[in-house]
Order: structure tokens, then C-alpha cells, then sequence
């Protein structure tokens, strides 16, 4: 087994090795592994099982690499750990588009679980949203939060539908548990009640603001944004995020200009990118790059959707779909689909059969993930 230097340990220790309650400690590297493959063959053993010591070889020899939240979450004990609770817990990020009212609370679902999330708020997504009421009136319906991941995303789709329907709830966060209660199954420490409540109280602020109109692009934005402001654990972010928005969207192209680190300090969670349909003219390219040059941020950066296009195409796959992106920008995603990640491990003295080997070794690894349903 190929050994760790002093910085991969350290990783490896705080964010994929799991805490073993009867032995009093983490996880090692070859525990981690095992942990990984053991739950793969318990779901599809006739598929796993010839193949199996091949797997952890390879893995534990840093030849290739799993999806890492797969290695973090699957269960010591088929059935009961995070990754059978949801498979979505095995990919590492996803994209949606906003166009309904779903979009909040399945965001705040995802990130919940440790997946990034792409999102776009261009403007022929966020005109499929209803209008806010002009009228909204406070009622005396309570809505009462789980203390789990649905529970939370549950409760935001809740408050979401009222403030829809003209109507600001009240809402009850009596059974989340405290700050730094310990999380068994994921892993971490609580957050408490306070994020979601914020949360919750961001919404109703931000359609106060919107009665009698549709939300608009920024106000989409910073409410994803808060989402993922809600998302903490232990006191530390847990969520990735990429905004996607149109050239001439103004909105975006100064969200991060000025003093919004202070003002608007939510829009930190997200990086924002342009989605290009087409080649720009001139003065509306140097217009976007001056823009990128007085906000100092270095915003917003440039996602080419019909390069997306094209690079499906090329390799056999549909593009009927306007394509979004992962947080990291680099993989072309459909609105609701998720990035299913393998990856080669390349060394200076690896020949072309090494390469092969690990090539096959990692299409099996994502082609086992890829069965997560």
C-alpha cells in the first residue's frame, strides 16, 4: 500500500476517514477502502465480487480514485450509514436549473448531503417562476422542522409555498437539535436551528420585496446564496456553488462590486459565471471584461454553453438540452444531473499498459457508482 505523506494523511483523517466507535478512533487508509468496496458488493455482488481485491488494490495504491463522497459516505454496515439513506450523498456535485419553486429546497437538500451544486438564474429559467402576491399577510400557521436533512429542505419548500400563496408562516424549530450535538450517521458536529431560521427570515425579506412582481435574477441568486449560508456544520461551511446568468444581465454583472463583501456578504457562496450562447459582439465583450476589472473579484467568469453543446455531440452524446455546469466548471451537466466521478492517477513511470490498466480500472469504479438509483 502506497504510503501518505504527512498532508494526505491529514486530509484523509479530517474529511473521509469515519470515526469507529468501538475501537475509539478513525478509520485508516485501508479500513476507508475496504468500507467503500464492501458496500458495492453488498448491493451487486455478482457484479462486484470477481472484481473486487483488483478495486482495492488500486485504491489503496492511489492508482485510481472513487467519487469521494462515496468513500466518505458509504455505510460500515450495509443499510445503515449516510449513503444508503441517499444515494445522492455519492456524487460530488450536480446542476439545476431555477425555473420552480422545487429549486430552493432541493438546493438546500443537496448541499446538505455534500454535493455541490450548479445553478443558473438566466432568464429563461427564472420566468417560469410565479409571480409574488402584492398582498403578503402574516398567518397563524406554524410549520414544525424535522431534525433531519428532509426535514429541514421540507420545511424551507413549506415556507416557500406560503409566501407563494400571499401568506408569511410562523414556524417551530423545537426538535433540531442543539449546536455541537454530535451527527452519528454523516458525521460532524450540529449547526442548531439559528442557519435555517436565518434562512427562513431571509425569504420573507427578500418577497417583501418582490410583491406583486416576479423575482428577479439577483434575488434568485442571494436566495440559493442563503442556502448556502445555511448549510454548516460544526461551524464550518459545508456548500460549492456556481451561479450561471445571461451577458446582458446587469443585475449579475455587479453583484460583486462595490462593498458587497460587507453588505451582501451571502454572495460569497457562489462563484459567478456568464453562460454564452453565442459569440459576443465587441463592446459587449470589453464591457464584461472592464466590469470583471472594477469589481476586483475577479467576476464573473465565462461558462460556454454552446462549446458544451458541441463537445457532447462530439462524443455520441444528445444536446437538446441547455447544458449548466458543476461548481468547478468543468463538466457539462443537464438541469437535475449529477457528475458520477472516477478518476486515473498518472506517475512519471506508468507505461501505456499502466494507463490502460488504471483506465478500466476507474470506467468499472463510475460504471458501479453510476448504478446508484
Amino acid at each position: 500500500m502506497k504510503e501518505f505523506d504527512p498532508y494526505m494523511e491529514f486530509i484523509f483523517k479530517s474529511r473521509y476517514a469515519r470515526w469507529l466507535e468501538d475501537c475509539g478512533r478513525r478509520e485508516d487508509w485501508s479500513e476507508t477502502v475496504s468500507r467503500y468496496v464492501d458496500f458495492f458488493e453488498h448491493l451487486y455482488p455478482k457484479q462486484v465480487k470477481p472484481v473486487k481485491q483488483e478495486l482495492e488494490d488500486a485504491i489503496r495504491n492511489l492508482e485510481v480514485m472513487p467519487s469521494m463522497r462515496c468513500l466518505m459516505t458509504a455505510d460500515r454496515v450495509p443499510g445503515e450509514g449516510a449513503l444508503s439513506r441517499d444515494h445522492a450523498a455519492a456524487y460530488n456535485c450536480s446542476y439545476l436549473a431555477v425555473d420552480n419553486l422545487r429549486a430552493f429546497d432541493e438546493a438546500l437538500y443537496l448541499l446538505m448531503v455534500g454535493t455541490g451544486v450548479g445553478f443558473s438564474v438566466e432568464r429563461q429559467f427564472i420566468q417560469k417562476l410565479p409571480e409574488v402576491p402584492a398582498d403578503l399577510q402574516e398567518t397563524d400557521e406554524v410549520i414544525v422542522v424535522g431534525d433531519s436533512k428532509e426535514g429541514w429542505a421540507k420545511a424551507l419548500r413549506q415556507v416557500i409555498s406560503r409566501l407563494y400563496a400571499g401568506e408569511i408562516p410562523k414556524w417551530d424549530t423545537s426538535k433540531v437539535r442543539p449546536a455541537g450535538a454530535r451527527l452519528k450517521t454523516f458525521g460532524g458536529r450540529a449547526s442548531g436551528p439559528e442557519p435555517l431560521e436565518n434562512l427562513f427570515k431571509f425569504a420573507i425579506s427578500l418577497f417583501k420585496k418582490a410583491a406583486g412582481r416576479k423575482l428577479n435574477s439577483l434575488e434568485c441568486h442571494d436566495l440559493m446564496c442563503q442556502v448556502a449560508a445555511a448549510v454548516v456544520v460544526g461551524g464550518v461551511r459545508r456548500s460549492a456553488m456556481i451561479s450561471l446568468s445571461n451577458l446582458s444581465d446587469d443585475r449579475m454583472r455587479h453583484a460583486k462590486m462595490g462593498n458587497w463583501w460587507n453588505d451582501q456578504v451571502n454572495r460569497s457562496y457562489a462563484n459567478n459565471s456568464i453562460s454564452f450562447t453565442e459569440k459576443p459582439d465587441m463592446g459587449s465583450f470589453l464591457r464584461e471584461w472592464t466590469s470583471i476589472y472594477e469589481s476586483k473579484s475577479g467576476e464573473r467568469g465565462i461558462f460556454n454553453r454552446e462549446a458544451a453543446k458541441e463537445k457532447a455531440i462530439s462524443i455520441g452524446r444528445e444536446a437538446r438540452d441547455d447544458f449548466g455546469t458543476n461548481p468547478c466548471g468543468e463538466i457539462s451537466l443537464r438541469s437535475k444531473q449529477f457528475c458520477n466521478l472516477s478518476e486515473v492517477i498518472l506517475r512519471e513511470e506508468d507505461g501505456l499498459g499502466d494507463i490502460k490498466r488504471k483506465v478500466e480500472v476507474a470506467t468499472i469504479i463510475g460504471t458501479i457508482q453510476s448504478a446508484l438509483v
